[in-house]
C-alpha cells in the first residue's frame, strides 16, 4: 500500500532520511548513456577521494578476482567495466549510509542483515548468469536489486525502531514472515519504506521495482522477469541460512516466480554449494566500509 502522509510526517520529524551521495547519482546518471567513456567515470568517481582509495581497496580484493594490480581508478574502469564500478560504489555508500549499530539487538543484527542482503546480491546475480539462455538479464543489476531488496527494513530499524521491534516481535511469536508481520501491525511493510526512500535515488526502474514488489511479483506489470529473480534469491537466503535470524520464517515462494525464471532443482544445488565460498569474500566490504 503507499506510504501514508502521516507516517511520512513522522519520520521526517525524527530525521532527514539520508539520500544518496551526489557521486553515486551522478554515476548512476551517466552510466548507461552510450557516449560516456572510462575516463567520464573515473573522473566522477575521483572526486571523491575516501571513494576512490575504497574502490581501489575492493578492485584489489579476492571479491572481483583481478589476476594484476590496479592502481588508478581509471584501470579500474577499464579492467571491471562501468558496470561492475557502478555497482561497487552504490554498494559502498549504501553500506556507508547505514553503518552497524555499536550495540545489536537480539532482533535485528545489523551486520546479519547485510550479509543477508550480500547474500541475495551474489545468489542473483549467479542466477542471472546461469539462466541468461531464457532471460537476457544484466548480473550487476541483479546483484544491486539483491543487495538492496531489503534496504527499507534498516530504515525502519533506524527511525522506526519501537514500531518496526513490535512487528519483528509479531512474527516471531506467530511464525510469519516479517513482511506479513509489518502490515498486520503498522498496516504498512518494509516494501513501503523503500519505494518511498528510493524516490530521489535516481535507481533504474527495475532495480526500484525490484524492492518494492520482491514479496508480490504478479503485483507489478513492468519488470517481473528481475523482479522474479529477486524474489527466488530472497527467498534461496533462507533455504541457505543466510538469514538476519533462524527465528524468522522465510517468505512465501511464488510458484510463478519459479516456472518464469525456469529454475531447476540443480540450479539450487549449485547455489549452496557456491554460495559459502562466495560469502568468504565478502568480508571486504566491511573492512573497506569501517576503513574510514
Amino acid at each position: 500500500m503507499p506510504i501514508s502522509e502521516q507516517l511520512r510526517d513522522r519520520i521526517e520529524h525524527f530525521a532527514n532520511l539520508p539520500t544518496l551521495p551526489q557521486v553515486a547519482t551522478r554515476l548512476m546518471s551517466i552510466i548507461n548513456n552510450p557516449l560516456t567513456s572510462s575516463s567520464d567515470v573515473a573522473f566522477v568517481v575521483g572526486q571523491d577521494l575516501s571513494l576512490s582509495a575504497k574502490v581501489l581497496r575492493l578492485a584489489n580484493s579476492a571479491f572481483y578476482g583481478i589476476p594484476r594490480s590496479i592502481t588508478s581508478i581509471n584501470n579500474a574502469v577499464v579492467i571491471l567495466g562501468l558496470k561492475v564500478i557502478n555497482t561497487m560504489v552504490l554498494s559502498l555508500t549504501v553500506f556507508d549510509m547505514f553503518p552497524d549499530d555499536k550495540q545489536t539487538s537480539a532482533l535485528f543484527d545489523r551486520k546479519s542483515f547485510w550479509l543477508h542482503s550480500l547474500s541475495c546480491g551474489l545468489i542473483a546475480k549467479f542466477l542471472a548468469t546461469r539462466i541468461r539462455k531464457v532471460i537476457l538479464f544484466d548480473p550487476e543489476e541483479a546483484f544491486c536489486a539483491g543487495l538492496l531488496h531489503d534496504i527499507g527494513k534498516v530504515v525502519m530499524e533506524q527511525y522506526l525502531h519501537d514500531d518496526f521491534h513490535d512487528a519483528l516481535e509479531h512474527a516471531t511469536i506467530n511464525k510469519i514472515p516479517i513482511y506479513q508481520a509489518e502490515n498486520s501491525t503498522l498496516g504498512y511493510s518494509h516494501t513501503d519504506i523503500a519505494e518511498w526512500l528510493t524516490t530521489s535515488w535516481s535507481l533504474p526502474s527495475e532495480i526500484r521495482l525490484s524492492l518494492m514488489y520482491h514479496h508480490d511479483p504478479q503485483r507489478s506489470v513492468q519488470s517481473q522477469d528481475i523482479i522474479s529473480l529477486c524474489h527466488l534469491a530472497d527467498w534461496l537466503c533462507y533455504k541457505t541460512g543466510m538469514v538476519i535470524s533462524g527465528d524468522y520464517e522465510a517468505p512465501e515462494l511464488d510458484e510463478n516466480a519459479m516456472q518464469l525464471l525456469k529454475l531447476l532443482p540443480e540450479d539450487i544445488e549449485a547455489i549452496k554449494e557456491l554460495l559459502p565460498v562466495e560469502l568468504e569474500k565478502t568480508s571486504i566490504f566491511y573492512d573497506v566500509v569501517r576503513n574510514k
